[in-house]
């Protein structure tokens, strides 16, 4: 592997249909049920909820680096550099990556990554970076 990896991240089109069709399941569910019109407007709150889960990404790339660093790209040019959590899960076609803000009072991240939210080789470098590159022994920083 060459150092530094960049990975360009894009909107993953399974992460978006699948949070629309659990939205819209809620919204069915609240619905039905024979509650009075002014209890309904908690559908209002699902609409809201999906609006603020379909908002696109500030962070539109990764740069991995050889000794574990990684430094997460935002759409304003702006760059953070952050520390890999242990509890970061890595599966074949899920990443669900954990990452503590090393500048800022140690801000948590959370970023949930599809298969389709980078090109194939890029997500198998990734995949690859995190499983050999983070110490699974290390300790979760707040004991989450």
């Amino acid at each position: 592997m060459q150092f530094p990896i960049t990975i360009e991240l894009r909107r993953s089109r399974l992460l978006s249909f699948l949070t629309v069709l659990l939205h819209a399941l809620a919204a069915g569910c609240l619905w039905v049920l024979p509650w009075p019109e002014e209890a309904r407007l908690l559908l209002l709150i699902v609409a809201l909820s999906l609006a603020h889960a379909l908002r696109p990404s500030t962070i539109v790339g990764l740069r991995l680096g050889e000794r574990g660093e990684l430094t997460l790209l935002f759409a304003a040019g702006d760059v953070l550099f952050g520390s890999v959590q242990a509890d970061t899960a890595v599966f074949s076609q899920l990443i669900v990556l954990r990452v503590r803000d090393d500048e800022n009072a140690g801000r948590l991240s959370s970023l949930v990554l599809l298969n389709d939210s980078m090109p194939p080789e890029q997500f198998r470098l990734l995949r690859l970076w995190l499983r050999w590159r983070v110490n699974p022994g290390d300790s979760v920083v707040g004991g989450v």
